[in-house]
Parts: structure tokens; C-alpha cells; sequence
């Protein structure tokens, strides 16, 4: 328990300390010095990322980052647990957002650095929040920034990976980026598996990526189960 209270205090001292920044990034975006902006951003990402897993002893064992195409794409990953986002947020080829549930925007300043670093709150329940999502999403991909998807809609809390749903993949479609599967495999050890802070070795395999631009609506409509099957495998032969 004392690795879990050590960790959760250090996040939240982390965040505070980044608070000139995050108000630096947010004059950046309104000045459009975007370039500045981004080096901000990046820096403290990997920041987080980096110290935290050195303090929880989270190791990682990366494998295909040469599969992901020179532009921006839509990671699809399945979702083990809460620290997947850690995880997608810094170890492809550069820090991206993804699609998160809204109950996050409440977060004190971690909230509004997942604004600044591109991420999508989304309401699940609500269809007319989710179309309103998927534009969102298609608006920061044709702007250079990469997104990240969990299909299953939520947290397996496990190794198991659950059905994928077709609906994240739209972004895809709109935006004429390729999707390029990700398997994570270790996140729910962290936490998820006994409900306190854990060290955990992270399996990732970025696949090889699948073109939908020219896919027909037929071709389109089995996007889903054939990602979700190219994750199962890579996970049989990880």
C-alpha cells in the first residue's frame, strides 16, 4: 500500500509542478506557435511517463515501431486497464490523444493537459456526443496530430481482449488515415489485477498497419473483428 500512496502523491505533486507549462502551452495554442507548443507538450509527457514508471518499476518491452507509416494515424489498442492511456500517450512514435470517456475532463490539471495533447471526451451513452466525437477526432488527425482508440469501449481489467466495436473506426474512414493495430499486454497487473500500485513488465507490438481510404462500405463493415483478431494473434505470439 505504501508504493500506491507514494504514487498517487507523486502524480498529483507532478501535475502541480507543471502548472507554468500547461499555461505556457495554452498562450502558445492562442498565439498559433504551435511548434513551440508541441515541444512543450512532448517534454512533459515523456516526463511523466518516464519518472513514473521509474518510480513503480514499469518496464517496457516494445516491438513494430517500424510499422507505423511517416503520417498521422488512428492506434488502435486494446484495454486492459487505466494506465493503457500512459502507455499509448508516449511509447509510439511520438506523444498523441485518444479518445477518452468524459468522466476524465473532471481531473484537476491532467484534464487540461489531455485537451492540450489533443484527447477526445466522449460520452458512450449519449449517440449525438459520439458523432460530435468522431468529427473531433477526424479535425485532430487532418490537423498532424496521431489519435488512439480502445474499440472495446472499456477495460477488460485483464489479459482477455474484448469485442471491438466498429463505430472508433469511422474516424479512420473520415480522415483517410491508416489504423495501426496495437496490442499492450500487462497494464491490468498495475492496478486493475488487486487495486494497488504494482510494478509490471508491458508487452507492446505495433502490427502492421491497415489501409481503409479505399476500402469499399462492404470491406469497411469487418474492420473491427479483422484488427481485433491481428491483436489476438500478436498476443498468442508475444
Amino acid at each position: 500500500m505504501l508504493k500506491t500512496a507514494v504514487g498517487f502523491s507523486y502524480l498529483a505533486l507532478y501535475l502541480t509542478s507543471t502548472l507554468p507549462a500547461l499555461r505556457r502551452a495554452e498562450r502558445l495554442k492562442t498565439q498559433g506557435r504551435e511548434e513551440d507548443r508541441r515541444r512543450i507538450l512532448n517534454r512533459k509527457a515523456y516526463g511523466l511517463v518516464n519518472s513514473l514508471s521509474t518510480l513503480l518499476g514499469i518496464t517496457y518491452d516494445i516491438k513494430g515501431k517500424e510499422n507505423i507509416p511517416d503520417c498521422p494515424v488512428l492506434y488502435a489498442a486494446n484495454h486492459q486497464g487505466i494506465f493503457d492511456a500512459m502507455v499509448m500517450l508516449v511509447k509510439m512514435r511520438e506523444p498523441c490523444g485518444f479518445l477518452i470517456k468524459k468522466e476524465a475532463a473532471s481531473i484537476p490539471i491532467l484534464s487540461r493537459w489531455m485537451r492540450e495533447m489533443g484527447c477526445v471526451f466522449v460520452d458512450r451513452q449519449n449517440p449525438r456526443e459520439a458523432v460530435k466525437a468522431v468529427s473531433e477526432g477526424v479535425e485532430i488527425i487532418k490537423s498532424g496530430r496521431s489519435l488512439v482508440v480502445f474499440p472495446e469501449g472499456k477495460r477488460s481489467r485483464s489479459s482477455e481482449i474484448g469485442e471491438f466495436k466498429n463505430g472508433a473506426f469511422k474516424i479512420a474512414q473520415r480522415a483517410g488515415c491508416p489504423v495501426v493495430p496495437v496490442l499492450i499486454d500487462g497494464t491490468y497487473k498495475i492496478w486493475e489485477e488487486r487495486k494497488r500500485l504494482r510494478k509490471a513488465n508491458i508487452k507492446i507490438r505495433i502490427l502492421p498497419f491497415v489501409e481503409v481510404k479505399s476500402m469499399s462500405r462492404e470491406e469497411f463493415k469487418s474492420i473491427a473483428p479483422k484488427v481485433r483478431q491481428m491483436i489476438e494473434e500478436a498476443k498468442e505470439n508475444a
